[in-house]
């Protein structure tokens, strides 16, 4: 009986030595991993970006079907977006990855779900995937791992086989784990309990009628949307179409209106000190005059959402996955679009004149132009003619076919003188043709659009009048039930457009308060939300900031709706 004790005594002696064996282990295991070194977030980013890893190379990797992708074709951001919050198309269904959804265990989320089950057309494979749980601890680095490099999950779940199977070394795994934790992990500013914070920005230089209109137009959609969201949050009870779950993002809109004076260059002083007052979520329409570089500039590097604003100037440069998004690119595409309707129109050593104004309306579209004729028209000649006010443009107008002997086209890009150019362009019958901006049209009276020369043509790119767009009169009846005077139809619609957008927008994100999630939900929502008959089509794929890439070329007729005819096809440069 002793000899038995003794054996248990000192086998129980044993286990409880290798049990503080295995603790010492554990805690050395985790001091080895405290020790290893962090990873680099901006390596990471890069990675998840780009597809290129901490050396400079590309990444690889192979579908669970065995296609073998490098380099940006396998970068994270094509499917999970750069909000993290994946994506669903084609009956395909992108997860979530962003840090605190990837890091924590799994839950079932309506929200999240709802607008792919509910506001997509989807086959119903599609709705019976997102119906399955499939319900996973938290990630660790470990199983993060593992699942990037073999395609499975913590729960031991094979990922679909689109999902690529990463040839990652512990080092890049390292640098892109450090990335998806700060993905999407903090809301961003602009949001508070009961408000999202917006603005609208317009400047000194803008028409103070148009200014007006397109505020008024702004204030009356945040008046109904504010009326709609009381409806919503006096039933915080009301079931139906998972009405309850939705009360988080039943928030007021706070309107904040960013009025900015004197020259560009102190803008981004004057947008950072409102910036720093109140913080907003996003920019939506606004009517400014000049370049929308210096504020689109300050959009990328806040991060804040600015959402077609009303400009003929948008920032162009590295416009792709920026933060502010245009319904086109104003001056530059329409000098475009001239250059290859005249290259198709006139000789190939064709010898053109190409007035403009010497602020950013005349230079901007100039430049382009010039680049455009060259390089669809190498024999063309073209002379051009810098003007810096409205008595030089006229007389350079009267003196060009002299110094030119007859050009085949004369090109006007009269920025602010627009009223000198219409006024001059009746003499000029000799020429084949001569062209203005767009906005020269626009701004034009009735009587004078009617005496205008048949030789005269513009860049167009709007929808045409004659084109009938039956949303035209539901907006309509939206402004006249609430006291808008719809003065400027087409800068006015526009807003109307950028405000239902956005609204759509909101609904898709419901309470996931990211700025990037949102761009993105415009992106998918833009083309099958519903146009107000400015533009022929809009659409945006992932990264593009130009809703509308063509044009039209029109000349005035009075017999025509509108008082102006098409003489091109939708030209897209």
């Amino acid at each position: 009986m002793l000899a038995t004790r003794k054996v248990f005594l000192n086998r129980r002696r044993l286990s409880i030595m290798s049990m503080a064996l295995l603790v010492a282990s554990a805690f050395a295991s985790i001091a080895r991993a405290d020790d290893a070194p962090a990873g680099d977030v901006q390596r990471g980013r890069e990675l998840y970006w780009h597809g290129v890893t901490a050396d400079g190379s590309p990444s690889h990797a192979t579908t669970g079907s065995g296609i073998a992708l490098s380099g940006d074709q396998v970068s994270c951001v094509h499917c999970h977006r750069p909000s993290g919050f994946g994506s669903s198309e084609g009956g395909k269904y992108v997860l979530p990855i962003t840090g605190p959804i990837l890091f924590s265990p799994r839950e079932l989320n309506r929200n999240r779900i709802f607008y792919k089950l509910f506001k997509e057309a989807q086959p119903r494979t599609f709705s019976a995937r997102m119906r399955e749980p499939r319900m996973r601890p938290a990630y660790t680095d470990v199983t993060l791992a593992k699942a990037l490099r073999e395609g499975i999950d913590p729960a031991s779940q094979k990922f679909d086989p689109e999902m690529p199977r990463y040839d990652l070394s512990d080092s890049d795994m390292r640098n892109l784990t450090a990335y998806l934790r700060t993905l999407s992990a903090k809301q961003d500013p602009g949001i508070d309990e009961n408000a999202i914070h917006l603005a609208t920005v317009v400047n000194d230089d803008a028409d103070p009628r148009e200014s007006e209109a397109v505020l008024k137009t702004v204030s009356a959609f945040f008046d109904w949307m504010n009326t709609t969201i009381d409806g919503h949050r006096s039933k915080p009870n009301y079931s139906p179409y998972y009405h309850s779950d939705f009360q988080n993002s039943f928030r007021h809109w706070q309107l904040h209106v960013w009025r900015l004076h004197g020259p560009p260059q102190t803008w981004p002083e004057q947008l950072r000190e409102y910036y720093r007052q109140a913080p907003v979520f996003a920019v939506v329409s606004g009517s400014i005059a000049g370049s929308w570089a210096p504020i689109g500039k300050f959009c990328d590097e806040e991060r804040v959402p600015c959402i077609f604003p009303d400009t003929e100037l948008p920032k162009t440069e590295n416009a792709e996955y920026g933060y502010s998004l245009y319904f086109s690119r104003g001056l530059e595409l329409e000098a475009e679009a001239l250059a290859r309707y005249l290259a198709e129109q006139l000789p190939g050593d064709a010898s053109l004149v190409q007035i403009y104004c010497d602020d950013p309306d005349g230079t901007t579209p100039a430049n382009a132009f010039e680049r455009a004729i060259r390089a669809q028209a190498a024999g063309a000649q073209v002379q051009n003619v810098r003007v810096s006010s409205a008595g030089e443009l006229t007389q350079a107008m009267r003196e060009a076919g002299i110094r030119a002997r007859s050009p085949a086209a004369l090109v006007v890009w009269p920025g602010k003188y627009r009223a000198a150019a219409l006024t001059s362009v009746g003499e000029w019958k000799s020429v084949k043709l001569i062209s203005l901006a767009s906005d020269a049209l626009e701004s034009a009276e009735p009587g004078v659009r009617k005496s205008l020369p048949t030789n005269l043509i513009f860049p167009y790119p709007y929808e045409l009048p004659s084109v009938p767009n039956s949303r035209v009169f539901r907006v309509r009846q939206w402004m006249n039930s609430r006291n808008v005077e719809i003065r400027y139809p087409r800068l006015q619609f526009e807003a109307y457009y950028a405000l239902t957008l956005l609204e759509a927008g909101f609904d898709q994100i419901l309470d996931d308060y990211f700025r990037d999630y949102l761009i993105e939900a415009m992106e998918h929502e833009a083309e099958s939300h519903l146009n107000n008959g400015t533009h022929p089509t809009l659409a945006l794929g992932p990264g593009q900031r130009f809703a509308s890439k063509g044009a039209y070329v029109v000349r005035a007729d009075a017999a025509s709706a509108g008082g102006i005819r098409a003489v091109s096809n939708w030209i897209v440069p």
